[in-house]
């Protein structure tokens, strides 16, 4: 029973972190670490987000089980462009940069992935599944139209991030 409890208080969301008023569409996120489960069982995905420098910055540490694969995403305010941006470092060497807005419960992103000339575009959402879920959805362009990535994993909030 013990354990059941010290389970349950590690799911619970983190203390809330202080973040800039421009990145305040993260705070959702912000805190906690957030896991899905991929091919059919094998693969677990693990973001935990934290906040950098006073909150001007949030960092999401990306983790897959079950596969040789890591990342880590840096979220910032771009006063010129007045958008948040964000850098994803891949293991495998890759960077991938975009954009991330507020969305109808959720945030909206669009990014460019260098592996090919022209880049592949894609899009996104991240919509809230209630306080402690959310649910991903994507597209990639296909010539002049976007076509769904058919997985739409749901991320659940698992336990605080851990301090840096």
């Amino acid at each position: 029973m013990i354990a059941l409890g010290f389970l349950l208080l590690a799911a619970q969301p983190a203390p809330a972190q202080t973040l800039a008023p421009e990145l305040q569409p993260l705070a959702f996120l912000v805190g906690s670490c957030w896991r899905t489960t991929m091919g059919n069982g094998h693969v677990t995905d693990t973001h935990c987000f934290t906040s950098m420098y006073g909150g001007r910055f949030v960092r999401d540490r990306h983790r897959l089980t079950g596969a040789d694969y890591a990342g880590e995403t840096i979220y910032r305010w771009d006063s010129g462009a007045r958008q948040i941006r964000f850098d994803y470092y891949q293991s495998q060497g890759l960077i991938i940069r975009g954009t991330a807005a507020p969305a109808p419960q959720g945030l909206a992103f669009e990014l460019s992935i260098p592996l090919a000339d022209p880049p592949t575009q894609m899009r996104g959402t991240w919509t809230r599944d209630g306080d402690d879920a959310y649910v991903v959805s994507q597209e990639i362009r296909s010539g002049d139209s976007w076509r769904p990535v058919a997985e739409r994993p749901r991320f659940v909030r698992v336990s605080a991030a851990p301090a840096d």
